[in-house]
């Protein structure tokens, strides 16, 4: 990391260094004044207290001094203030979001990031808010330093004049995990910027998380940050902590997680506080879906597996694949056969196939199968292709009877 940045840094410096300077001679003075009168009115020399009257020019001295250093002092913050809050008209606006614990990055093409990508020689205006309490907006390289507040926004600006990172700290203290609220000034050329953005921010799996400022808290290496690793999640299990106190181990599949992102995963994680954001609401179904789809490992493009499907969703907890009976049904030589549900109080004969299939995963209450309680959960966040990779995985477990 670079330790400072040119531009308004010229100006704040000056200031610090002229106060502390004088402040330091000042003191330098009081201190040489100090000893001489120690020794040269030592109550030894003199043991009968001079009678002084008052010095006219003594007066003067020590009453215009000072006025004029605090007036120089004023000027040169006043410069440096201007210098602070005088947002060129041409900036970047960029909009930073504090929240617990991380910072968040907007460009007026909708693009976010983890981190401030400016480009060199570009004043960039920063429109910073909070989601939750106040933060401290702190880059020390650019001498800038402002609240994020929530419910208003404050404004900052700065000028990379050297390509590198520079640190971004949070000087509030917002809860327990503040010291780890980092982030940094990514500054490079004005080609690589304009390069970088128009890249788009990407629809992958990995790109989302990142729009989304997941990758804030939760590290892709195994590292552990504000949240637990999103390292290797297929095929782990989650303890999580219930409201009061109980511990239950939970599959971290599909179900899992989107619950966990909209805040619906009934607990917190063992080892964590529980201090994520729901995000209800504010993130779309299909980028939703990416989302988990990367975190679970499976490739965009690549048809989805429809027996791992069954097993992420729960359905093989309560569905045996073998003929045995559990929760519900067993899916061994299902589809393709004709089983009892109950219509509306009456006993209705119906057909096991892909439409039937379609509507027990929207409305399974609707219809249920004779002899089974209707206990299954509605599956409304399933996409068209995940219920025909599920509709095929029946299909295949239905021709299996046939084929003996």
């Amino acid at each position: 990391m670079n330790g400072q940045a040119v531009n308004v840094v010229q100006s704040v410096d000056r200031t610090f260094y002229f106060i502390f300077g004088t402040s330091a001679v000042i003191l330098f003075l009081i201190a040489l004044a100090t000893i001489y009168f120690v020794i040269r009115y030592n109550h030894k020399r003199h043991p009968v207290p001079a009678d002084f009257d008052h010095n006219t020019l003594a007066e003067i001295i020590w009453t215009a001094v000072p006025t004029l250093l605090v007036l120089a002092m004023f000027y040169y913050g006043w410069q440096s203030f201007r210098a602070l809050r005088g947002i060129p008209e041409d900036a970047m606006e960029v909009k930073v979001v504090g929240r617990m614990w991380s910072w968040s990055f907007e460009y007026a093409d909708g693009r976010t990031g983890p981190i401030l990508v400016v480009p060199l020689g570009k004043p960039v205006k920063l429109a910073i808010t909070s989601k939750d309490v106040i933060h401290g907006f702190y880059v020390p390289a650019f001498r800038v330093k402002i609240d994020a507040v929530p419910g208003m926004t404050t404004y900052a600006w700065l000028q990379a004049d050297r390509p590198g990172d520079y640190e971004i700290y949070c000087t509030v203290y917002c809860g327990l995990e503040h010291a780890k609220m980092l982030s940094r000034v990514h500054a490079v050329s004005p080609e690589e910027f304009e390069s970088w953005l128009a890249q788009g921010q990407g629809r992958d799996g990995k790109a989302l998380l990142e729009k989304h400022d997941c990758l804030g808290c939760h590290a892709l290496d195994g590292s552990k940050l504000v949240g637990p690793s999103l390292k290797d999640l297929p095929g782990r299990q989650a303890t999580l902590v219930e409201t009061d106190g109980r511990e239950r181990q939970v599959a971290i599949d599909e179900a899992y997680l989107k619950a966990a992102i909209v805040g619906d995963k009934g607990g917190r994680v063992k080892g964590f506080e529980p201090s994520m954001p729901s995000y209800r609401g504010q993130i779309p179904p299909e980028e939703l879906q990416a989302m988990v789809d990367f975190l679970l490992g499976r490739q965009p493009g690549k048809p989805l597996d429809g027996a791992k499907l069954a097993e992420e969703q729960g359905c093989l907890g309560c569905h045996s694949t073998d003929g045995s009976i559990l929760v519900g049904p067993s899916f061994k030589g299902l589809f393709g056969e004709k089983t009892t549900v109950i219509d509306q109080g009456r006993e209705v004969e119906v057909l096991v196939d892909a439409d039937f299939v379609k509507e027990v995963l929207a409305n399974p209450g609707k219809r249920p199968a004779k002899g089974f309680d209707p206990v299954m959960p509605t599956y409304p966040d399933l996409t068209p292709e995940q219920k025909e990779a599920l509709v095929g995985y029946l299909m295949s477990l239905g021709h299996e009877k046939h084929s003996h």
